[in-house]
């Protein structure tokens, strides 16, 4: 799913190629957010900040 995410695909498309609803997809990605320690904020890209660590690992 982070691959999906750091891909750029929306939350939409990645529970249609996951074959999962797209609320199963909010949560894993704010699980992922939470562990990663992404905090949402009006100034933060919460997605660039996954993308990011995602190409760091």
């Amino acid at each position: 799913m982070l691959a999906l995410a750091a891909e750029g695909h929306s939350n939409t498309a990645i529970a249609a190629r996951l074959v999962i609803t797209e609320r199963t997809v909010e949560t894993h990605v704010r699980s992922v957010f939470q562990k990663l320690g992404i905090h949402e904020s009006p100034l933060s890209h919460r997605r660039v900040l996954v993308v990011l660590a995602y190409l760091r690992s």
